[in-house]
């Protein structure tokens, strides 16, 4: 049943003349580049889960890879359609979480060399609420 939604109209359809905030703002954005640019992976870090359900909102086609270093947090997001969830020590260090994500995924079968990854996180690590940055990388 997957294979037939249409991933761009239902993006539209929830994105269509709401009015949300900065983080919801970004979180929608990260869907849109994922459709646009084929990416095979969403990498979310995440403290309390409010960045990967926002996430899942939009429906993306590309699974969504939740980075949390707290376990209530982990086990709550096995509820959210198409996230899966992988614990942290520490969000100390971004892009090197970023990059053991990354590499989780390609084991995972998630993503594979070349493949597009859109990255959603805060400026201020370990800070909640504060989601602010949008990366495209390539998986090495």
């Amino acid at each position: 049943a997957e294979e037939f939604i249409d991933y761009k109209s239902l993006y539209a359809s929830t994105a269509a003349g709401l009015s949300v905030d900065p983080v919801e703002a970004l979180c929608a954005s990260a869907v849109k580049a994922a459709i646009d640019s084929k990416a095979s992976l969403i990498v979310a870090l995440t403290e309390t889960g409010s960045t990967a359900r926002m996430l899942a909102k939009y429906r993306p086609e590309a699974p969504i890879l939740a980075i949390t270093a707290s376990d209530s947090t982990s086990r709550h997001m096995l509820m959210l359609r198409g996230v899966v969830s992988m614990p942290t020590a520490s969000f100390v260090g971004t892009d090197s979480v970023i990059q053991k994500a990354l590499a989780e995924a390609k084991r995972r079968g998630m993503a594979k060399s070349g493949d597009v990854a859109v990255c959603v996180h805060g400026t201020k690590e370990e800070c909640p609420g504060h989601t602010n940055l949008l990366k495209m990388v390539i998986v090495s």
